[in-house]
């Protein structure tokens, strides 16, 4: 990915995340994702939970799916930026996030323990990103897809977070 990437189906600019946004940007999604898939009270459900789990369409999917590929992809994150930060140019490879869905059963999944799993794995990742001294954002590893550095890999991991709520908010106005 070079500078200045603008993801042009959600619109977030790379450029406009700084690094110390990163771990305040990842901080701040469990709680949006929680307002979006979460009922509040399972009695008086705003939001079934049937609702969470249906796809618009065979090939996109679910609220909770996202949701669930979102804490999924903050773990990996943060073992990702932990090696960037403290191995020299490792070499990582990378889950295919359809078939870990598929594994994973993201449908079946309890949507309070995925957004527990949210929350835990997006401040695991936030504190590793507050780790990152002013030095390394500029540290690289070789992926599938080539070389990456630091700072980019922190906002590929804002950029998840950003799109996929909006995946989110577009599926769950889809099945209503």
């Amino acid at each position: 990915m070079s500078k200045g990437y603008v993801c042009p189906e959600c619109g977030l600019d790379y450029e406009s995340i700084s690094p110390k946004d990163t771990a305040v940007a990842i901080r701040s999604y469990p709680r949006r994702f929680q307002a979006l898939v979460a009922p509040i009270d399972r009695e008086q459900a705003t939001r079934p939970d049937a609702q969470s789990r249906r796809r618009p369409d065979p090939h996109t999917w679910s609220a909770l799916e996202y949701t669930a590929h979102v804490a999924d992809i903050f773990d990996t994150f943060t073992d990702i930026i932990r090696r960037m930060r403290v191995e020299d140019r490792p070499s990582i490879d990378f889950f295919h996030p359809d078939e870990r869905a598929a594994e994973a059963r993201y449908n079946e999944q309890d949507p309070d323990d995925v957004l527990r799993r949210l929350q835990e794995n997006a401040e695991r990742l936030a504190a590793e990103l507050d780790e990152v001294g002013a030095d390394d954002w500029r540290r690289t590893a070789e992926f599938p897809w080539g070389e990456r550095d630091l700072l980019t890999m922190a906002r590929n991991a804002v950029h998840e977070g950003h799109h996929h709520l909006r995946d989110v908010e577009r599926v769950l106005a889809a099945v209503k």
